[in-house]
């Protein structure tokens, strides 16, 4: 894990990677290439003796990069200011950058990112708060020892950023008389870590397709059996008919295999491979009137 180590030389190999949406396979140090392959970012293929990472989908894989390993700062900044850390640069230049004076990766805040669309009134550090609906706000959970919500209340896991921006145009997607938005960025852990400990239902909103439902399962089901779903729209069926071939076989090398734990899955998995086709959930943020 020492040798883990988030270098100059490695993060122009990942703007490289980026511009090019591939770069061959040997470029990348494996415990880089599993991080963003556990989160379906990226994948591989081969032709001959060749092997080429391919990336899924780039500014996924952008936001999470710099999400994970320089601090929210954008990948040429974060080289131009570590890179001049070699020379005469000022130390406090660098920690105003990148977060840390020793940029390593580290942890900024602790917790995670809600939004609702309806008062909810909740429990943090002792006293009661209402979390009330703001257009064009985001809160953030920080002491989630502390922060429980009534149980009825249904928390939704929002896998992409636009969904979870624009939480409110997919309210109307689900029944229950209050739901608490979540987004699993920028520590996914933190947020698991919270629905561990509260007995409110979960449900996971991601794309439908393989590396999503790899992701619910590893990071949530897998913790959360009983309290976890991963949500799936009645027509779902139609969407996939219509959806990104492109995509599908990108992951079908890596994902053809997977072992569907949830077997609540199985159907909209069957479809996927019946349609050689997924389908991105930014398709189901509703338009916007007045906007």
């Amino acid at each position: 894990m020492k040798n883990n180590k988030f270098s100059t030389a490695l993060a122009k190999k990942a703007e490289s990677m980026l511009a090019d949406g591939k770069i061959p396979y040997s470029s990348l140090p494996r415990w880089f290439y599993d991080n963003l392959q556990s989160e379906g970012l990226i994948t591989s293929i081969s032709r001959g003796s060749h092997k080429t990472a391919i990336v899924t989908d780039v500014e996924k894989c952008r936001l999470y990069i710099e999400q994970t390993y320089t601090n929210g700062t954008c990948l040429p900044r974060w080289i131009e200011t570590v890179g001049n850390a070699e020379g005469d640069v000022e130390r406090a230049a660098l920690v105003n950058e990148t977060g840390s004076s020793k940029t390593i990766k580290t942890r900024s805040f602790k917790g995670f990112l809600a939004k609702c669309c309806e008062p909810i009134t909740a429990s943090l550090c002792g006293n009661t708060v209402t979390l009330s609906p703001t257009k064009g706000m985001a809160l953030f959970i920080q002491d989630t020892d502390t922060f429980s919500l009534p149980a009825d209340v249904v928390v939704i896991g929002m896998e992409n950023g636009e969904n979870f921006q624009h939480a409110e145009r997919q309210r109307h997607l689900f029944d229950a008389s209050q739901v608490l938005f979540v987004s699993r960025y920028p520590q996914s852990t933190d947020l698991r870590n919270w629905l561990i400990n509260v007995p409110n239902r979960y449900i996971h909103f991601g794309d439908f397709d393989l590396a999503g439902i790899s992701i619910y399962q590893s990071e949530f089901y897998k913790y959360l059996p009983d309290r976890a779903s991963f949500f799936i729209p009645a027509d779902i069926d139609e969407r996939l008919k219509t959806g990104n071939s492109t995509l599908y076989d990108l992951q079908y090398s890596q994902f053809r295999h997977l072992q569907i734990a949830d077997p609540r899955l199985t159907p909209l998995v069957e479809m996927i491979h019946r349609y050689h086709r997924v389908y991105e959930q930014e398709g189901y943020i509703a338009p916007s009137f007045g906007e």
